[in-house]
């Protein structure tokens, strides 16, 4: 089987090295940022080239591997160049049928994690989330997954979207809370390792149960004093202010702040 990855980013490079480490190897990695397709390729032992046109001709799975807003462009250049070869991206906000109109096979072989150059990803716990136009490449991209990871789940284009919103929520948007926290201790010259263990705490209480159940605080008290020293100590910061505001509002509808 020939691999190409189309891009040289986060997701390629860690993806590449995986699929290398399980016997299967990428054949070509594509990026218009040549340095990293380059150095990509060469630690894959893969051949590299800074356009589409350069595609090798039997590619038999191609991972489209870019930004969510340079996939249908892509997808595009790379079609007059594509017959009979699988085409998925890795996207977990773009709908697969993005690529219908540019190719005969396609799919989505999405990895739901969020990577970094800086941590080696734990693949047996990343849930993979595939599908493709016709079942025989479904089973196809649920074997690949399978080999390199563990959780593997079938994901159709609409409840991917809504996968992917929760993940913002889950990931995106927490993690800015903990920015904020650590950002508040900071200024006050307390070091963020103070919250550590409750961010664990809250972390493995939602993780064993619902994290609805879980929910404490102010808001959820119905606190309200406390919820006003809170934004009084927030008023040189007003973006954080509406943060805790609208936050509060959501966990307590009936407390009107």
């Amino acid at each position: 089987m020939k691999i190409v990855i189309v891009g040289a980013g986060r997701i390629a490079w860690h993806l590449g090295k995986r699929l290398k480490s399980k016997g299967l190897p990428v054949a070509q990695i594509i990026s218009r940022t040549g340095v990293q397709a380059e150095a990509l390729a060469e630690m894959l032992h893969a051949s590299w080239a800074d356009s589409v046109d350069d595609l090798v001709s039997d590619a038999d799975w191609i991972i489209i591997a870019v930004r969510d807003d340079a996939i249908q462009a892509v997808a595009s250049a790379l079609s007059p160049f594509v017959q009979n070869s699988l085409v998925t991206h890795t996207s977990g906000g773009t709908a697969g049928a993005l690529l219908a109109p540019y190719f005969k096979r396609f799919g989505v072989f999405y990895p739901l994690q969020s990577f970094s150059m800086e941590h080696t990803p734990v693949w047996s716990k990343i849930p993979f989330c595939v599908d493709a136009q016709s079942e025989e490449d479904v089973l196809f991209l649920k074997k690949i997954a399978k080999t390199i990871g563990n959780l593997v789940y079938r994901v159709n284009d609409e409840q991917r979207a809504l996968l992917h919103v929760a993940a913002v929520f889950a990931n995106n948007f927490a993690n800015r809370c903990f920015a904020i926290a650590e950002k508040i201790l900071e200024d006050k010259d307390l070091p963020f390792e103070l919250l550590h263990p409750l961010m664990e705490e809250t972390l493995a209480k939602a993780l064993q149960d619902s994290p609805a159940r879980m929910q404490t605080g102010p808001a959820m008290r119905g606190d309200l004093d406390t919820v006003h020293k809170h934004l009084d100590l927030l008023s040189e910061n007003p973006e954080w202010q509406e943060i805790y505001r609208e936050i509060s509002e959501n966990i307590n509808p009936d407390l009107a702040v």
